[in-house]
């Protein structure tokens, strides 16, 4: 049985799935994130699942020590935007 008809299955006789879960992992290289993501996408994926292509991004939070560039320099996540 395929996941989605699985979940309406369930969903019809009453059982509800929680909100996908939002992770923020913080990691201290470009590389590391990188390897990562890879790794958290082969992950779900052998679990059937996947990171969301829009949502899922690797973001450099700049400060006063850390002054590079990058396509994303924040994020809004529980209400709060990180930098």
């Amino acid at each position: 049985m395929s996941g989605d008809v699985h979940a309406g299955f369930c969903e019809s006789r009453g059982v509800r799935f929680p909100p996908a879960t939002h992770l923020v992992v913080h990691c201290d290289t470009e590389a590391k994130a990188l390897a990562l993501r890879a790794a958290l996408a082969e992950r779900l994926g052998s679990l059937g699942l996947e990171l969301h292509p829009d949502k899922t991004k690797i973001v450099y939070c700049k400060d006063a020590k850390r002054r590079g560039t990058s396509e994303h320099t924040c994020f809004d996540f529980l209400g709060y935007t990180f930098r």
